[in-house]
């Protein structure tokens, strides 16, 4: 039998570099993927939930009525045209009588009598199924004149003027009544206050300002975690013994913008050499990307210790 102790001195098999090109590789590409993932599931939301709908009344509003027709002739599209005719069995019975009479729309009488029946129709709002009308053929020709852009540049008009008109007297005033409605509103109530401040947390003109990056004594003495500063703590908070409190955002990894507020002694707080968005890639790689004040800070105080070792004398035998 063969021996144990020869299996277990042989060799390890050394590994080779595949593993290593195969992180390598992850890296690079990794970045790029999750860029093209971020950017086109924005574009899915915004086409589906902003330019989608805008849209939608778009198109409505140009196919219903002969304001809309008007400014669909501007861009070769003629809702009148045969070619967006339905089929003689989906035709009203005014246009099917004329159909079978003149010989369908490839007749000149058949276009002639479809106009004088079409002249007598109400004028500004056009009901497409009493004008004969296909609303899906029409639809696909408009789509392919209006796109998705269109959608998106009225929907961002829409958001500016709102934005001018919420920045005067009357305009604060409007918005300030409706919260106060919608805050009185059953189930609403439940909701909406809510939503608001998450929305005004974010996109607030008064942007938060985290004064410092901390070490805190979080979850428990003698655990630091990275933390910033984002302003003082609450008065009934205040310990008499340890004096001010500071209110700490502690972020959690990897993603820094889900995480914890506490309140600790400002005492109890270590200061640390680095700037908030060092402070944020440290989170976000899990402590991995040291920032580089640090490193060599550890550096310098490991050279230090280093030199003062060489420098004492030696200890007598």
């Amino acid at each position: 039998m063969p021996s144990s102790t020869h299996s277990a001195n042989a060799p390890e098999r050394p590994k080779g570099p595949r593993k290593g090109f195969f992180l390598r590789g992850l890296a690079v590409v990794l970045p790029a993927v999750l860029t093209v993932f971020v950017f086109v599931s924005v574009g899915q939301f915004v086409n589906r939930y902003v330019a989608g709908p805008v849209n939608q009344a778009i198109y409505a509003g140009l196919e219903s009525n002969s304001i809309g027709w008007t400014v669909l002739g501007w861009v070769d599209i003629d809702p009148t045209d045969t070619t967006f005719l339905l089929q003689r069995q989906d035709q009203p019975e005014p246009i099917r009588e004329i159909w079978d009479a003149q010989g369908g729309p490839s007749k000149e009488g058949f276009r002639d009598g479809l106009g004088k029946h079409r002249s007598n129709l109400p004028g500004f709002m056009r009901d497409l199924s009493q004008w004969g009308i296909d609303p899906e053929s029409l639809r696909t020709a408009v789509q392919a004149r209006v796109g998705i852009w269109a959608g998106i540049l009225i929907a961002a008009s829409l958001i500016l003027l709102v934005g001018y008109l919420a920045s005067g007297f009357l305009g604060r005033a409007l918005i300030a009544g409706t919260d106060r409605t919608l805050a009185r509103l059953p189930f609403v109530r439940a909701v909406y206050p809510h939503a608001k401040q998450l929305v005004d947390f974010f996109l607030s003109d008064n942007e938060m300002e985290f004064d410092s990056v901390v070490a805190a004594p979080y979850p428990s003495p003698g655990i630091w975690s990275i933390g910033l500063v984002t302003g003082g703590g609450l008065p009934e908070l205040r310990d008499d013994q340890k004096g001010e409190m500071r209110a700490i955002y502690i972020p959690s990894s990897p993603l820094p913008m889900t995480g914890y507020t506490v309140f600790i002694a400002a005492e109890d707080l270590v200061p640390l050499d680095m700037t908030v968005e060092e402070a944020f890639r440290l989170v976000v790689s899990v402590g991995v990307l040291v920032p580089e004040g640090q490193l060599k800070a550890a550096q310098s105080k490991a050279l230090q210790g280093a030199q003062e070792a060489e420098d004492s004398p030696e200890d007598s035998v």
